[in-house]
């Protein structure tokens, strides 16, 4: 059985820079830097802006409903310069990452 992840362990991710694994969609193993959650333009539905790691790098904006089996497994060791979060795709902000600081810039 998938365990689901509560608001508040994401919100701690992604203050505490933490890099975290987990499965999205009941079946895709992800590990992934967590920059921001919010609400979704269409739906109002919670969503988390991430950097992924695996499968395959790039920027994803993904369903919180759909992330189980969530753990964190380390820091992030490098902030994204190319982080947004005005998306388009999202409507309003609940947590962000604020800045880089104390960690490197790609």
């Amino acid at each position: 059985m998938q365990t689901p992840v509560s608001l508040e362990t994401i919100r701690g991710t992604i203050v505490k820079r933490q890099r975290a694994r987990f499965v999205y969609e009941r079946r895709t193993p992800m590990v992934a830097d967590l920059y921001l959650l919010g609400h979704a333009r269409r739906s109002s539905a919670y969503v988390v802006m991430a950097w992924c790691v695996e499968p395959t790098p790039g920027w994803r904006v993904l369903r919180y409903a759909e992330i189980r089996d969530f753990e964190r497994v380390g820091p992030v060791d490098v902030f994204r310069g190319d982080f947004d979060p005005y998306d388009r795709q999202i409507m309003t902000i609940d947590t962000q990452v604020l800045n880089g600081g104390g960690l490197r810039r790609n």
